[in-house]
């Protein structure tokens, strides 16, 4: 296995920034990154095309993980604090012509590392509307979403509504 490497892909958009402080999180001066981890999970989990389809999904490709920058500076949707299993996320939806793009970061906030990390990424077919996200959000017993922010944009209008 190689040794662990990251690459910090930009920082966190003014919009993220104020909706995170309005669900209570300060992270200004923290950085979006991607870690080889992240990517060989991805691609090990949800890379295979039958195995996906299987589950009304779309593989996950290389080329996808060249979508990141894009995907957190204009998501169509973010949902912001989300609390799993003792960690805070941000989840993004974001369309695209062969699916949508759902991609989580989870907030690392200690004295050494202050970032966005990479943790999921998977493709779902066709449009996924606000609801159906918070929905794909929330469906896991560990999740709390009592105390998130959900910021909506079609296409980079975060603030404005869509579908």
């Amino acid at each position: 296995m190689k040794s662990f490497e990251k690459t910090v892909i930009g920082e966190p958009e003014p919009w993220l920034v104020e909706a995170s402080k309005a669900a209570g999180l300060d992270i200004s001066g923290f950085t979006h990154e991607v870690t080889n981890y992240f990517v060989n999970h991805s691609i090990t989990r949800h890379g295979n095309a039958e195995t996906e389809k299987a589950q009304g999904q779309i593989s996950v490709t290389l080329a996808d993980f060249e979508r990141i920058p894009d995907i957190v500076k204009k998501p169509d949707c973010a949902i912001i604090n989300i609390k799993r299993n003792r960690g805070v996320l941000i989840a993004y939806s974001k369309r695209f012509e062969e699916g949508t793009i759902i991609y989580y970061e989870e907030i690392l906030n200690s004295k050494r590392n202050k970032a966005l990390r990479s943790k999921t990424i998977y493709k779902k077919r066709g449009t996924v509307k606000k609801d159906t996200f918070l929905k794909i959000v929330s469906n896991n017993a560990h999740t709390d979403v009592s105390q998130i922010k959900m910021v909506v944009g079609a296409g980079g209008n975060p603030g404005g509504e869509a579908g």
